[in-house]
């Protein structure tokens, strides 16, 4: 058993979701993430945004447990075909042992 989780842009649930369709994953979870990148380089200051404070990122995790041949068989078409937004910044999926179940 694999523990498989693909973080994206919140606009890259509907497709990571899909992909799980495709795969027959049909128990998941998915959540919102707010981020931040804390750096202070340089960056546009925006005239509506608090000056101590930096602009929230906006991402999605789904996530489920699923056996070895779905979790091998998923990455490898994220290998292939990235599901990205316009391009940019595709989805990055984690996949990780299920050492033990309750």
């Amino acid at each position: 058993m694999k523990f498989l989780a693909v973080m994206g842009h919140q606009e890259s649930r509907p497709k990571v979701r899909e992909l799980f369709r495709k795969y027959q994953v049909s128990m998941f979870s998915s959540m919102d993430i707010r981020g931040c990148n804390c750096e202070k380089k340089g960056g546009e200051v925006q005239s509506w945004w608090p000056a101590d404070q930096t602009l929230g990122i906006y991402s999605s995790l789904c996530f489920a447990i699923v056996d070895d041949h779905k979790a091998e068989a998923i990455m490898l078409e994220l290998e292939k075909s990235p599901i990205t937004v316009e391009g940019d910044f595709p989805a990055r999926a984690f996949l990780m042992n299920v050492e033990k179940t309750a």
